[in-house]
């Protein structure tokens, strides 16, 4: 059975999340700030619907205000049911574990034309490795000039991640933060030269993403410095620090192992048309 859920429902989805807590770390946190039931008002909150099987939820699966699904399941009889729901609905993006999201756009390839495909590692550090070499400051988005901070999201966005950006949108991803979730950019000489964020958190695993490095500062080891410091900051916490690295990116995929990282599944991305 599926069914949409509401936050009378919270004990048996934070009993479904505590099970799975590396993989469901970006639905743990948005429904832990957000609630089950969408306000329609956050890019965080959603549609949240469970796949019961007798009493016990099995899956869930969020539509996303920002455009995006997440879904995750322990078990394959969720699929078509997910698929059904998933067909019906508007979106972009679909994303999550590539285990879950390959037999859901395979089911959804009757209603969904897909247009591209982003294959990704999924890695988790639980033996952070000091980064040793040359220091720089690394230092949070509200040292620096505000100016300076839009600017440098903007150019990460369009440069680094190939998306569609503004300063409208980097001041909301500046903003929209919970105590946590940090923002922070690596300075030589007072300049940003690379930028990293933890972007979801719960109890006892964070998620860093948006790490970039500036096309003129590569290779130096601004990457391994400025993820090694938000490292540093989740274990002080008591956390597991995961992440998610395209399997193309090489170079980034050998700085993360430098610090710690290994692999524990692969991730993937689908985007639609709409």
């Amino acid at each position: 059975m599926i069914k949409r859920l509401t936050n009378g429902d919270s004990a048996a989805v934070w009993t479904y999340l505590e099970q799975h807590t590396v993989e469901t770390v970006l639905l743990a946190s948005n429904i832990s700030r957000c609630g089950l039931e969408n306000d329609r008002m956050s890019r965080r909150a959603g549609d949240y619907y469970g796949f019961f099987s007798g009493n016990r939820l099995q899956g869930l699966l969020a539509f996303y205000n920002l455009g995006s699904v997440v879904p995750h399941f322990e078990t394959p009889a969720a699929i078509l049911g997910f698929a059904e729901l998933i067909g019906q609905r508007r979106f972009e993006v679909m994303a999550g574990m590539k285990r879950v999201v390959t037999p859901l756009d395979q089911a959804l390839r009757k209603h969904k034309k897909a247009q591209y495909y982003e294959n990704s590692y999924y890695l988790v550090n639980h033996n952070q490795k000091l980064y040793k070499e040359r220091l720089l400051p690394v230092v949070a988005a509200t040292d620096i000039s505000r100016s300076q901070a839009l600017k440098f999201v903007v150019e990460a966005y369009r440069q680094g991640f190939k998306r569609r950006f503004n300063l409208e949108l980097a001041a909301r991803l500046l903003d929209d933060r919970g105590p946590e979730e940090d923002f922070v950019f690596l300075l030589d000489d007072g300049v940003p030269k690379a930028q990293a964020m933890i972007q979801s958190v719960t109890r006892s695993v964070t998620q860093i993403a948006g790490v970039y490095t500036s096309e003129h500062s590569r290779g130096r080891g601004y990457c391994k410095m400025i993820v090694s410091e938000l490292c540093r900051r989740s274990q002080l916490y008591g956390k597991t620090p995961t992440l998610m690295v395209r399997q193309d990116n090489v170079t980034a995929v050998r700085a993360y192992q430098a610090i710690g990282f290994t692999h524990y599944s692969d991730y993937l991305l689908v985007k639609y048309e709409i």
